[in-house]
Formats: C-alpha cells, sequence, structure tokens
C-alpha cells in the first residue's frame, strides 16, 4: 500500500493553559482525500473532533473545513474551528487577522483580537419539546425549568434547570442515555458565580462521546437563550465538564460570536493511505 504522512496539531481549545478546555485534532491538507479515510483518522486519534481543511480558491471563502467525531461527520463544531483558527494564524503563515471558513453550516470567520481568537457562527434556534420520563431518569430524575429541541438538529435536546449544582453534579447513566436520546443531550442552569451567567454541559454517548468538554456550538444554542432570559446582549457561558472552559458570547442578529483562546500540545505526523 502507497502512504503519505500528513502534518497533525492537538489544539487545546477554549482555555490558554494546557491539559484545559477541549482538544481537538487538527489536519490541514493540500486535497480532499477520501472521506473513509477521514473517518479513520478521526476514529484513530479518538478525540470528540478531528477537523481537516484545505486552501479554498474561491473569493467567498480562504479554506474550506469540515468536522468528524469518531464516528460521523457532523455539520458545526466550534472547538474544532477554534483549534484550526489558532493553527493558521500561528503555524501556517496566515496573513491578516480574519479567516473564512466555508463548511456545511455556510462561510464562518475567526477573527485574531489579541492572543484570542473570535468566531462567527450562526445562532442555533430552539422550540419548545417534550422530553420522555426516562431521558430525565438517565440524567437523574430532578424536574427540569423547561425543555427544548434544536432545530436545526431534530435530535439534539435541550434541558434547562433552576439550579446550576444540578447541571454541575449530574452524573448521567451514559447507557441509557445513548440508547434513549439518539444524539446529543444539553443541560444548562444560571450562572452561579460572579461573571458567570449561564452554566451547561453536554452529552452525547450516541455519537461516540459521553460529554463534550467545551463546545462552541452548545453555546450557539444556550447563549441565545440566556441572553433573551438576561436581556443582554453579552453572555459568558462555564462548561462544567472536567476539564472546564469559558466561552464569552456576543449575540448578533442570527449570529453568535464566540471568544475564545487556544494552546498546543503536539505537533507531529501521521501516515495515512495515499
Amino acid at each position: 500500500m502507497t502512504t503519505q504522512t500528513l502534518p497533525i496539531y492537538q489544539i487545546d481549545a477554549f482555555t490558554d493553559v494546557l491539559f484545559a478546555g477541549n482538544p481537538a485534532a487538527v489536519v490541514p491538507l493540500s486535497h480532499w482525500l477520501p472521506d473513509d479515510v477521514l473517518q479513520k483518522i478521526a476514529m484513530e486519534n479518538n478525540l470528540s473532533e478531528t477537523a481537516f481543511f484545505v486552501s479554498n480558491a474561491g473569493d467567498e471563502a480562504d479554506f474550506h473545513i469540515r468536522w468528524f467525531t469518531p464516528t460521523v461527520e457532523v455539520p458545526l463544531c466550534g472547538h474544532a474551528t477554534l483549534a484550526s483558527a489558532f493553527v493558521i494564524f500561528n503555524r501556517l503563515g496566515f496573513e491578516g487577522d480574519l479567516i473564512k471558513l466555508q463548511s456545511q453550516s455556510g462561510v464562518l470567520t475567526a477573527r485574531r483580537e489579541g492572543d484570542a481568537i473570535v468566531l462567527n457562527f450562526p445562532k442555533q434556534p430552539i422550540k419548545g419539546e417534550t422530553v420522555s420520563e426516562e431521558v430525565l431518569e438517565a440524567l437523574g430524575g430532578v424536574k427540569p425549568a423547561e425543555t427544548f429541541g434544536v432545530v436545526s438538529r431534530d435530535t439534539d435536546i435541550v434541558i434547562v434547570y433552576d439550579d446550576a449544582a444540578i447541571v454541575r453534579n449530574m452524573r448521567p447513566d451514559m447507557s441509557a442515555l445513548g440508547k434513549l436520546a439518539g444524539r446529543g443531550v444539553i443541560v444548562t442552569a444560571p450562572g452561579d458565580k460572579t461573571g458567570l451567567d449561564m452554566i451547561s454541559r453536554y452529552f452525547l454517548p450516541a455519537l461516540g462521546i459521553n460529554e463534550d468538554p467545551v463546545t462552541g456550538y452548545m453555546h450557539c444554542v444556550v447563549g441565545p437563550y440566556w441572553a433573551e432570559k438576561l436581556g443582554q446582549v453579552d453572555v459568558v457561558g462555564y462548561q462544567a465538564s472536567a476539564r472546564g472552559g469559558v466561552v464569552a458570547c456576543k449575540i448578533d442578529g442570527d449570529r453568535v460570536h464566540l471568544k475564545g483562546e487556544a494552546v498546543q500540545y503536539l505537533k507531529g505526523e501521521i501516515t495515512v493511505p495515499a
């Protein structure tokens, strides 16, 4: 079998220190590899997301980006986009402070702002939805204040609680949740510390990820929800996973600006079929 080597980076996103935030693999490509190879690379990496991008010669975007979990391709991912922008800005010699990225979710942008990067992502609308008692039991059985579904992802569930401690201390039955929920379950509550407007977590056992450490996409769901609740444009969220991470959100019509930093953990090479 003929093989080729490709560069790979592992970046901790939505953090300014190593071993926190959400780790993502980033693999720059000169051209697209077959989808099954991309999926196998993501499976081998065994991180919540692996991002791949190729240079885009068109005027609309600088790069075309795609994201894979260990089991499926997803249409939108925040932390792996932040990680990719970090690599493009700091390791690939990109000139300028704004990157345009073509994706399944339209054109996204990443803007350099000091040591931070600001992503411009589409808002993810929600609608009222009843959640089964079985799912609530798998989350611990606490009665929620409200429940929703994400409009663009019919099987994503959003469950709102009144107390941040419920979210922080939650220990879901992941095996049951993966069978019952189909895709992702977002749990969220008001912030419980100064400077935090919301506390959230994101469980995806159906996609091979029990809990995503820090999620940009999720903040495009909960950010607009809490901004409306609080009557604010700017809200700050803490994702209360074991690694933890802070995401600053600014709501701008049907867009959400997500601000965070990133740190490089690893640079290396992988060997894949040519």
